[in-house]
């Protein structure tokens, strides 16, 4: 229905006889991307998908980088971006400053902002270690951003067994987890042995020696003796909340 109600106008000229069918499909096409010689910008990827666009940072020249950036924000007044490396942050702190600007590890948001309605439910975000923290943050800008609230339990391994418990007590009330864990992943796990909710695992690159950039973790967490745990790539908080809003917008529809 979000693609019908974005096709509207477009249907109305046709079936009114204003424009033919060529310009019909121009003009549909124009609805959903705006070209650039290296880039095309998805604007309505959030109507069709309720995640908006993030604009993936890493391996972009900083040219391409502020000129999407700059299209976004002129066009949807606010612009998601992710796997920001250090040069480019400051750049885009540097250029973008009167529109306001939120960050969140290696994630960052420019534009309007919005307070944190919980509209859409709340999501627990959990980390196994202190080093995992970055990782979440980037979740937790996100999902805040898109009006969840958010509950947080950070440094919640499996190393102190009572700690998986205790991080549980502060998510009453969450619809849905997202769990993020290096070493040998194993959180996500112990956590969906635990509670009916759906678990959304994150692993992460941090650890040492054999796998110890996420590859242990991710293995562990596909091997998962808990079943129906998502699990996403390393590291990929984007996808993570993408996970999560797709899961709070199904269980309001069933509220409705």
């Amino acid at each position: 229905m979000a693609e019908r109600r974005i096709f509207d106008e477009v249907l109305h000229a046709f079936n009114r006889g204003e424009i033919d069918e060529s310009e019909a499909g121009a003009r549909i096409l124009e609805l959903f991307y705006k070209g650039q010689e290296h880039f095309m910008l998805d604007l309505e990827r959030e109507k069709r998908l309720g995640f908006p666009e993030v604009v993936y940072a890493e391996g972009k020249t900083m040219a391409d980088l502020l000129d999407i950036v700059a299209r976004l924000l002129e066009a949807k007044g606010k612009v998601y971006i992710a796997s920001l490396p250090s040069e480019a942050e400051v750049r885009l702190q540097e250029t973008f400053h009167s529109h306001g600007i939120r960050s969140g590890g290696r994630a960052m948001v420019i534009g309007s902002s919005r307070e944190s309605s919980g509209e859409l439910g709340t999501v627990g975000v959990i980390t196994a270690g202190t080093s995992d923290v970055p990782y979440a943050k980037e979740c937790v800008l996100l999902l805040e951003e898109l009006g969840a609230s958010v509950a947080t339990s950070f440094d919640a391994g499996v190393a102190g067994i009572h700690r998986p418990v205790m991080s549980m007590q502060k998510m009453q009330g969450v619809d849905v987890l997202i769990v993020f864990a290096g070493m040998e992943g194993a959180l996500p796990t112990v956590l969906a042995s635990l509670t009916d909710l759906p678990v959304v695992a994150v692993p992460t690159p941090v650890g040492y020696g054999f796998g110890g950039q996420g590859e242990a973790a991710l293995k562990t967490m596909l091997q998962s003796c808990a079943p129906g745990i998502t699990v996403v790539n390393i590291g990929n908080s984007v996808g993570a909340a993408a996970a999560a809003i797709r899961i709070l917008r199904a269980i309001r529809r069933g509220r409705h």
